[in-house]
């Protein structure tokens, strides 16, 4: 399936609990889903030889509070695991929340994943803010 494709069936798609996707391939060649669960935090989505990379940009190292780096990057390691079908990485100076999913992978499960890690970018946020300038 191709981004285009994936945007094409992402746009006419809503989720079981009626959550609703706005998808656009940018420029460069990157899907950009934004999920009416969680419409402050686009998703990007990209396709390599085997498999989409889901990618959502978090904020930047500025914006953690002087002094609590050390502590943030301990609460996303306890963290991690009890986020289901998302990690939590670092990608240059974002913090970012990212998924993988085979090609083969069938829509619906695609959106699900997709669903389930706009959901998962509020509990993280949630779990850290008071980390955050």
């Amino acid at each position: 399936m191709t981004l285009d494709d994936l945007a094409f069936h992402l746009n006419e798609h809503a989720g079981a609990e009626g959550t609703t996707f706005d998808a656009v391939v940018t420029e460069n060649d990157i899907l950009e889903v934004v999920c009416s669960n969680n419409d402050e935090f686009p998703i990007h989505i990209t396709r390599t030889e085997t498999q989409l990379l889901s990618v959502t940009p978090l904020f930047s190292i500025a914006e953690v509070q002087p002094g609590k780096v050390d502590e943030l990057n301990a609460t996303f390691l306890r963290l991690s695991p009890a986020v289901p079908l998302s990690s939590i990485g670092l990608q240059g100076q974002t913090y970012i929340l990212f998924g993988a999913m085979a090609l083969s992978t069938r829509f619906d499960v695609i959106a699900h994943e997709i669903e389930v890690q706009a959901e998962n970018t509020i509990e993280v946020l949630e779990a850290v803010e008071h980390l955050l300038a």
